[in-house]
């Protein structure tokens, strides 16, 4: 069983039809994926929406959820990218 990790997608579509019907289509492809969301941004311009997501599980499950999403006439660019794990520093100091 391959392990689950935290992933970045990003999602470009044309805003020329209604914008609300395009993300509409994305989330439900996104719901179907093995994958949890985390958090989106959705940014809603007069020509392109771009959807930020930031995702949980395994890599294979992202690419299928990416890959469906590519599919849609919507959809102008599609990519994702594994979130690097950042260490928290602590300092402590005797007096």
């Amino acid at each position: 069983m391959a392990m689950e990790s935290d992933f970045s997608i990003e999602i470009i579509m044309s805003n020329e039809i209604n914008q609300f019907d395009a993300v509409v289509r994305a989330m439900n492809v996104i719901r179907r994926g093995k994958v949890t969301i985390r958090h989106v941004v959705i940014d809603m311009s007069d020509s392109v929406i771009k959807v930020s997501i930031r995702a949980r599980g395994e890599e294979d499950e992202v690419r299928w959820v990416c890959n469906k999403l590519d599919k849609l006439y919507d959809v102008v660019n599609v990519k994702y990218m594994p979130e690097e794990v950042h260490m928290n520093k602590m300092v402590v100091s005797n007096g």
